[in-house]
Order: structure tokens, then C-alpha cells, then sequence
């Protein structure tokens, strides 16, 4: 009995130690997209079509400002709704925070997009960036660490 107690509980520090892999991943790959985004851009006009604003239920509620819009360049007609650099986009507490994230971004107005020289289909809007891919990067560290740190204690004591 005592095993299969030892197994399991190495098999979910493993697990807990897969999703702090991942979470890494996710907040390395969310912050290297935003930089790269912003490294080379060119500007372009754009015109609003559409905003609005998103509702997410977990953690008490929390929203996020959309908004979709088209530009030409090089010759050819693209439709983006990236607000943020690399597609990361930051949430507010409030629904009328969010909604001042989209002031001067009202349908048919004529705004600057920037668009990555590279990937001219994603243009955004807000040169900002958002910290939400930190808080994946630290989440992950200590969910690694702390798996690591227990795995290591399980072999000692073994």
C-alpha cells in the first residue's frame, strides 16, 4: 500500500511539473512573440470594422478589448483584430477599462496599424505590451522548481 501511495504521489509531481514545463513554454513564446512583433514594423492606415469587448468568467471576471479592422499593403487587402503586439492581450477588472483601451478606435474610423515586415497579415494596433506572459514564466518556475525540489527529496529519502 505504502508503494502505490509513493507512486502516485511521484506520478502528480510529475504531472505538476509537466504543466510548470508548459506554463515556461507558453510565457517564453508569449514574450519572445510580442519583442519580435515590435522589432520591425512598418505603419500602415487601417479601418475599424468592428470592437468590442470580451468577457472571461474565471477569476472572478475579467475583460479584454477586441477590435478588428482592414489595411492594404503591398497591393493586398488584409483583415486583422490583434489589438496587441504578438497576440498576447491584457485584461482588465472592468468592462469600462477595457473599453478604454478601444477610445479612437470607433467602426470607420481611419487609424495606424503596425504590421511586422515579416508577417504583414498580423497587424495590431497598440504599440504596448502586456506582462501576462511574466506571470506564465514565473507561475511555471515555481511549479517547476517546487516539482523538481520534491522529485529530489523523494530520491534522497528513498
Amino acid at each position: 500500500m505504502e508503494h502505490n501511495v509513493r507512486a502516485q504521489s511521484i506520478l502528480f509531481i510529475v504531472v505538476v511539473l509537466f504543466f510548470g514545463i508548459i506554463m515556461l513554454g507558453y510565457g517564453a513564446y508569449s514574450h519572445t512573440s510580442q519583442s519580435a512583433a515590435l522589432d520591425q514594423t512598418e505603419t500602415v492606415n487601417a479601418t475599424i470594422s468592428s470592437t468590442s469587448v470580451e468577457y472571461f468568467a474565471g477569476r472572478g471576471g475579467e475583460y479584454s478589448p477586441r477590435a478588428s479592422f482592414n489595411y492594404t499593403y503591398e497591393g493586398e487587402t488584409y483583415t486583422s483584430s490583434t489589438v496587441y503586439p504578438g497576440g498576447v492581450t491584457p485584461r482588465f477588472s472592468s468592462e469600462d477599462n477595457a473599453r478604454a483601451e478601444l477610445e479612437g478606435y470607433d467602426p470607420g474610423a481611419i487609424v495606424t496599424a503596425y504590421l511586422p515586415t515579416d508577417s504583414p497579415d498580423d497587424a495590431f494596433l497598440k504599440t504596448e505590451t502586456t506582462d501576462r506572459p511574466l506571470y506564465f514564466l514565473g507561475a511555471g518556475a515555481l511549479l517547476s522548481v517546487v516539482s523538481l525540489v520534491l522529485i529530489a527529496r523523494e530520491k534522497l529519502f528513498s
